[in-house]
């Protein structure tokens, strides 16, 4: 539109009366004749009824920048709801302008929040995953500034209501110092073999101070032997016969499945195919011991193992399955490994990534390093096991059976 100072504009100024009601009709129609209070009113109106339509639309177009952690947490509802409701096989891969159907959260958790009271101890990690929902969503939905650092007592709002119950990990105990297994067991009414089971203990004369034990519960959980294809990289003065014992296979099986009419005769960089491959050491020849339980900075504990081993040393999948490669502040470069035996592996600090996607028992996923908040400690891979995807168990008794 021409300045009020133009020509333009002077010679409109000069038109007749008629002329400009005629122009303001053709161009506004009769909006422009309503009197002035009646528009206010009809706008009033018309926003309103505009509201209602976006209140009763349960779709969601995904924007840029847009997870699908940020969007339950939005919309109230969970990640796991949000995939079921559109059909997602992979929860980590929305586009933009894809049109999402937002679930009915209030239906399914009976319009009733919950609320989580923040337990000594625990983490946003362990909150997460006792009720089925992610960080990101908890962060989002209690506009937490750190993710690190929530206080006992504080009240959690759970994205969505999230209907499932949350986990109880039962009764626990922190080791003090003078404690014994054997006095442990007698505070609580139990036995010291009942203490070793539950918390996958291999030495009754070796506990720390400061660990947390489980005090009763199903015995501490071994990953079972998946027995999926394989494929190994030959490295410099490694043997057929050697990698068989790794893999838990033979020599024989090794050359029939790749072909090998001399089995003394491989090279560095061959890809070898393992059949029926067993559980496979994360980081072969890595030093380690019991340290699950151990006590962290913000009253957390130690959720896995930490395998130590020189800068570079290998990262192996431990089973066959689906890896996804994650960045943080925390885990530094961490692998999460969906395995085909139902549990999810979990390695942090890794300095580079290698392998991801679908993946072998077996293949190099990375290589240990000291990354996120491991920076300038020995090089390390803190390593988890989440049978089901659930809490997270003691590695020690599965790293003990295979021989890692």
């Amino acid at each position: 539109m021409p300045d009020v100072g133009t020509p333009a504009a002077r010679r409109l100024d000069s038109a007749p009366p008629s002329a400009k009601v005629h122009d303001a009709e053709r161009t506004q129609g009769p909006w422009s004749t309503m009197p002035s209070h009646h528009r206010v009113r009809a706008t009033v109106t018309l926003l309103a009824l505009a509201a209602l339509v976006v209140a009763a639309s349960s779709d969601y177009v995904v924007q840029r920048g847009d997870t699908l952690a940020k969007i339950a947490a939005e919309h109230g509802t969970t990640v796991t709801a949000l995939a079921e409701a559109n059909g997602i096989s992979n929860p980590n891969l929305i586009y933009v302008g894809q049109e999402l159907v937002i679930p009915d959260q209030a239906n399914m958790a009976g319009g009733e929040p919950i609320i989580h009271v923040v337990a000594p101890g625990e983490t946003l990690a362990q909150i997460s995953r006792k009720y089925s929902t992610t960080v990101g969503a908890l962060v989002e939905t209690n506009r937490l500034s750190n993710p690190n650092l929530v206080r006992i007592g504080q009240r959690l709002t759970i994205p969505g209501g999230a209907a499932t119950a949350p986990h109880d990990p039962g009764r626990t105990h922190t080791v003090r110092r003078g404690e014994t297994l054997a006095s442990i067991a007698a505070k609580y009414g139990t036995t010291v073999e009942e203490l070793m089971s539950v918390n996958g203990l291999t030495d009754p004369s070796l506990i720390f101070v400061g660990t947390r034990l489980r005090i009763e519960g199903p015995p501490a959980f071994v990953a079972g032997e998946a027995k999926t294809e394989a494929s190994h990289t030959v490295a410099k003065g490694e043997t057929l016969a050697a990698i068989a014992r790794r893999y838990g296979t033979t020599v024989r099986a090794l050359a029939d499945s790749n072909g090998i009419a001399d089995p003394n005769r491989i090279y560095v960089g061959q890809v070898l195919t393992v059949p029926g491959a067993g559980w496979v050491c994360p980081v072969p020849g890595a030093r380690y011991f019991n340290d699950w339980g151990f006590p962290r900075s913000g009253g957390r504990s130690h959720e896995g193992n930490d395998l130590f081993a020189p800068w570079g040393t290998v990262v192996r999948a431990p089973v066959s399955g689906y890896v996804e490669q994650i960045t943080g502040t925390i885990g530094g470069k961490q692998f999460r490994l969906k395995g085909d035996d139902g549990v999810v592996y979990i390695g942090s600090h890794m300095a580079v990534f290698g392998a991801s996607g679908r993946v072998t028992a077996g293949t190099i996923l990375g290589e240990v390093g000291d990354t996120g908040n491991a920076k300038g400690s020995a090089p390390h891979i803190h390593f988890e096991i989440h049978p089901g995807g659930g809490p997270a168990v003691n590695p020690f008794p599965t790293l003990q059976k295979y021989g890692c």
